[in-house]
């Protein structure tokens, strides 16, 4: 049973409702979203959305500043704020568990795709990703360090972090899962991608419930979007 509403959350100090934390950390996210999808296509070369060399996806990173800033914002009932995040776990069977999640999650996005092919539903595959991702010269690291650092340290933060961790106390578990995950798919704009970041958002979120640690998601989420992008690199 999901517990009552009390005044046990705090945003820059001072108490809030569930409601008000549910309202502002959606709005939050979606401004977000929407600053990402305005720089998106302001900075596109083409219908193709080719980038040009200095653009993607380190300045994609940029709006989720907000989302630090509303994690850094919050503390309260299920959530103890950024310390208790960077406690690492006594048991390192977490690192096993996190790479187990990324099998998982591949597995899923190949079954998806082979499915959605044999059934000539062309809008539904996974978009392909450019293979100048990483861009040149020195923005290869500056753009790796956003994909395999930033980002899914920002949306871990948040997501499971932040969002899962308040949610469980007063959904329950299985009920913030689905939740999170079916925000999280939404903020993945292309109707391929909806599936395949369900089925992941529901294992990571699984994951953090079960190990307890940030760290888990972080290493999970991190080892595919590298594998995404170096994939797509070396095509």
């Amino acid at each position: 049973m999901a517990k009552e509403l009390d005044s046990d959350l705090f945003v820059w100090g001072r108490p809030v409702s569930l409601g008000n934390f549910n309202l502002l950390s959606i709005g939050i996210l979606f401004t977000t979203f929407f600053i990402t999808i305005f720089l998106k296509v302001t900075l596109c070369s083409d219908v193709q959305c080719s980038p040009v060399p200095w653009y993607y996806p380190w300045i994609l990173a940029v709006p989720q500043l907000l989302l630090l800033g509303l994690v850094l914002s919050f503390s309260g009932l299920g959530y103890k704020g950024m310390k208790s995040f960077f406690t690492m776990p006594n048991n390192q069977r977490w690192v096993s568990a996190s790479l187990l999640t990324v099998v998982l999650s591949v597995g899923a996005i190949f079954i998806y795709s082979l499915v959605v092919y044999k059934m000539d539903v062309t809008y539904l595959m996974p978009p392909q990703i450019t293979k100048g991702i990483l861009g040149e010269g020195s923005f290869v690291i500056v753009n790796l360090f956003a994909i395999a650092i930033w980002v899914p340290l920002m949306e871990e933060l948040f997501f499971r972090g932040l969002l899962l961790s308040v949610w469980v106390t007063y959904y329950g578990e299985i009920k913030s899962i689905l939740l999170a995950s079916l925000i999280f798919m939404l903020v993945h704009s292309h109707p391929g991608l909806y599936v395949p970041v369900f089925i992941s958002s529901v294992l990571i979120s699984a994951l953090f419930i079960k190990t307890g640690t940030i760290w888990a998601p972080f290493l999970s989420h991190s080892a595919q979007n590298l594998l995404v992008a170096v994939v797509a690199a070396s095509a």
